[in-house]
């Protein structure tokens, strides 16, 4: 970590926050069905309520890192005379979505703990301001 990154500042959170949810919330709207990318940026967008609006930045890079590990596969459709880019899980992919699942749900209890004593901690500091 570089001097320069204020921990203080939300955006630092948000952006780490976006970035180890968006790997996840990827796999798994894949796993509810294939989608394009344009798809994928939206179902992770609603996945966790707005708060990480991937961009193209985010998902283009993403499915071509999940592709390269053989992850998913992406075939072209063509809808309206439009060519899409549609991907789906690979069993590896549908194996990773798994696995990340697991460490997820071990790593949620122990961050809502934390996330209520720092908020709890705040709401403490006002009352004594």
């Amino acid at each position: 970590m570089t001097a320069e990154r204020d921990l203080t500042d939300k955006s630092y959170w948000r952006m780490l926050a976006s970035r180890g949810a968006g790997r996840f919330l990827v796999l798994a709207s894949l796993h509810e069905r294939p989608r394009h990318g344009y798809e994928l940026a939206r179902a992770v967008t609603q996945a966790c309520d707005g708060c990480c609006e991937p961009t193209d930045a985010m998902i283009y890079p993403t499915i071509r890192d999940l592709t390269e590990g053989g992850y998913i596969v992406c075939h072209v459709e063509t809808q309206g005379g439009r060519e899409r880019k549609v991907c789906e899980l690979t069993d590896r992919g549908r194996e990773a979505y798994r696995a990340a699942a697991e460490v997820w749900r071990s790593v949620l209890p122990a961050l809502q703990e934390a996330v209520e004593a720092g908020l709890n901690a705040r709401i403490e500091q006002e009352v004594l301001s």
